[in-house]
């Protein structure tokens, strides 16, 4: 399989997006008071200048940061590939450009603003929901139109819709069985609840697999202009 000299340009965005977003994650949990446990820690806690004082800037900074340079990742990607695009193709570019702004404005609304919900009811879950639902599901779509040509993609579409179903399944039961926990924060390590029915865990996953699934984006569109050709 090769790559356009546009397709090489296009990875280099996300090469340097994901080194904003760890390393202003990394430094945001460095300053993260009594220290930041992933597993029982959400990720929004990382920029909130409530929780994190010290560090919420390096976190909402770079997400805002690595959010613009995807935006030229995925503008690139879909460049390259050859008109007419299909309606989900077009579906899924939109989707993702919608969860790439939504996710600039959430690092935005962190870096100068406490808590935009205290303005707008609900606006800063709202822009929390379009981020990871505008990228799941722009990622889904392709991964799905790319399995079509070719099985190969069908475990990384399973492997990005997996974390939906576990958040799904395991928040359903904490919602049926143990409605008194509250919010899942560290003091859920210290009560024994297991990881695997953390929020937090789950989510943090789930990030990573955006990323890879963002990267797979590479070779699908290598795929679908290959099989156009």
């Amino acid at each position: 399989m090769t790559f356009s000299n546009n397709r090489v340009r296009a990875f280099s965005w996300y090469t340097a997006a994901l080194l904003v977003f760890c390393t202003g994650s990394i430094i945001a949990a460095r300053y993260y008071p009594a220290g930041f446990d992933w597993h029982y820690t959400v990720a929004s806690a990382l920029a909130s200048q409530k929780h994190n004082p010290t560090g919420s800037n390096w976190f909402a900074g770079a997400l805002s940061l690595s959010m613009l340079l995807l935006w030229h990742y995925v503008s690139l990607l879909k460049r390259e590939l050859s008109a007419p695009l299909p309606v989900v193709v077009r579906f899924s570019f939109a989707a993702l450009h919608t969860g790439l702004a939504s996710g600039a404005a959430l690092g935005l609304e962190r870096l100068f603003i406490r808590d935009l919900s205290d303005w707008v009811y609900k606006a800063h879950e709202i822009l929390g929901l379009l981020t990871f639902s505008g990228l799941f599901i722009g990622i889904l779509c392709l991964l799905i139109h790319a399995m079509l040509r070719s099985r190969i993609y069908a475990l990384p579409a399973l492997l990005v819709i997996s974390p939906l179903v576990a958040i799904g399944m395991t928040q359903f039961w904490l919602y049926i069985e143990q409605r008194d926990l509250g919010w899942v924060d560290t003091s859920w390590r210290e009560m024994g609840i297991p990881t695997w029915l953390s929020f937090a865990f789950w989510q943090w996953l789930a990030i990573a697999i955006l990323w890879m699934g963002l990267a797979l984006l590479v070779f699908t569109g290598s795929e679908q202009n290959s099989s156009r050709g």
